[in-house]
């Protein structure tokens, strides 16, 4: 990609608070000092992978949508933007739609469209018909992204700096993970997800990166706990971008594997010394300062990133055993199944409480090659991911998910409340909010020919080339 050093730059603005005035200022100014031209049809990429109800969840899973809302009312203002549509996908197994109603964005738009004079549309990327396009990368030769984002002229990332189970952190970078629908994100989110992500940035590259470090999630992307930082970041590169957001969490650039393999790749700024940092800060050093509010690096910094240690602490008579994922090598997937099983354990402590835990059933999980046998007490013994395997003894019941990868979905699915802990996905409150807004979400693509897409696209490219 030809940039020059000018477009390296992050404009790093104090925002205490979701203060409308505040933050549309601050975008006002940004896309000022960064010199960037809206024009013609914008998409706008929160991150939203998951959201329920408030109280229970985090909002600081989310994109806020203050933060989407004043960056929509900056835009309209450009004479050469003609329309705006916010899209999304989010976690596999939970309607977009669902995710945009509770984290406030069906009401946004709502809102807007009394106050803007642009078109304004919400876009569930699960629902749009699609365009393939070709990446040559290492895991996607090519991908099929929805219509709208595909052939939007301008591009807009609104991440949410958080913390990640598996990858560390998850920024403007890996907001391209939800431009996937469900099929093609599935795809090697395994040991090749560093790969996966660094090929989305050839289809995936925003024109502008307004990232929400207001209030950050730490711990699991998905159920976070909130720390405010008060930052707002704007950035035409998302490697720059995500430099800087790094070294507020506490990482050097290169210990975010995703964006090691981008630079090594040839992707810039191959360090945050080619980042010119302007708005109120202006050295590393003054960054340093503002990432000493996320401190410290305690428990609750790393929540869910290590399995058998919050097992541990929660005093559940549950274990995970994680091997290899190969005969022939010693490594372990470390960015598949694994990150299902801790979202979905995150999950159940959100729900059901800390206590619930303690007064679970016995079992194990069990994720890739174990070698030597695995009691599992007369519990429950699961076996997760095609590549698992081990000779279990004393089991009461195995249950086998084999697939790659098996998402947190997969295992409410099937594990349910197997283990005496209570399940969020069998609350009649969720199930009420969440089968409208499924069998929605399915008219729609009955009606727009999605379905229809898919199955050609099946019989074309994958049956005839079977028989």
């Amino acid at each position: 990609m030809n940039e020059s050093k000018k477009d390296f730059r992050v404009w790093v603005k104090e925002c205490p608070e979701y203060h409308p005035e505040k933050i549309i200022q601050i975008i006002q100014q940004g896309i000022k000092e960064l010199e960037v031209k809206p024009k013609g049809k914008i998409a706008l990429k929160p991150n939203v992978v998951f959201a329920w109800k408030p109280e229970i969840f985090t909002p600081s899973a989310y994109t806020h949508p203050e933060l989407l809302k004043n960056t929509i009312l900056a835009l309209a203002e450009n004479p050469e933007v003609k329309r705006l549509a916010i899209t999304e996908t989010s976690a596999v197994g939970v309607p977009t739609r669902f995710a945009f109603r509770w984290a406030g964005y069906t009401r946004l738009v709502k809102e807007l469209k009394n106050q803007i004079k642009k078109p304004l549309t919400l876009v569930p990327m699960d629902e749009d018909r699609r365009v393939s396009l070709f990446l040559g990368g290492k895991v996607h030769h090519w991908v099929r992204l929805s219509r709208t984002f595909a052939q939007a002229d301008f591009k807009v990332y609104l991440p949410k700096l958080k913390g990640h189970c598996v990858s560390r952190m998850t920024g403007a970078v890996k907001l391209n993970i939800g431009i996937l629908s469900f099929d093609d994100r599935s795809l090697h989110h395994d040991y090749l997800l560093d790969e996966k992500i660094v090929d989305l940035l050839s289809v995936g590259w925003p024109d502008l990166v307004i990232m929400d470090a207001i209030t950050v999630g730490l711990g699991n992307e998905a159920l976070p706990s909130s720390r405010n930082l008060g930052l707002i970041l704007m950035g035409k590169n998302p490697i720059a971008v995500d430099l800087v957001a790094s070294r507020l969490l506490g990482y050097q650039g290169e210990e975010i594997s995703y964006l090691k393999l981008a630079i090594q790749r040839g992707y810039l700024p191959k360090t945050l010394d080619e980042v010119e940092l302007c708005g109120d800060v202006s050295s590393a050093s003054e960054l340093d300062k503002y990432g000493q509010r996320l401190q410290p690096y305690d428990d609750e910094f790393y929540r869910w990133q290590d399995v058998n240690k919050e097992l541990s602490r929660l005093k559940a008579p549950l274990k995970l055993y994680h091997g290899p994922y190969s005969e022939n090598s010693p490594e372990l997937c470390q960015t598949g199944c694994v990150m299902g099983i801790k979202m979905f354990l995150a999950f159940l402590e959100i729900y059901a409480g800390a206590e619930a835990f303690a007064r679970a059933r016995p079992g194990v999980f069990i994720i890739g090659k174990i070698k030597e046998p695995v009691d599992a007490q007369g519990g429950l013994a699961i076996i997760i991911g095609n590549c698992s395997d081990a000779k279990v003894i004393n089991a009461g019941k195995i249950i086998k998910l084999r697939n790659c990868f098996v998402t947190a979905s997969d295992m409410f699915m099937v594990i349910g409340n197997r283990l005496g802990i209570k399940s969020p996905f069998f609350d009649p409150n969720f199930l009420k909010s969440y089968i409208p807004h499924l069998l929605a979400g399915m008219s729609k693509k009955l009606l727009n020919l999605r379905y229809a897409q898919d199955i050609v696209e099946f019989l074309s490219k994958s049956f005839f080339r079977k028989i």
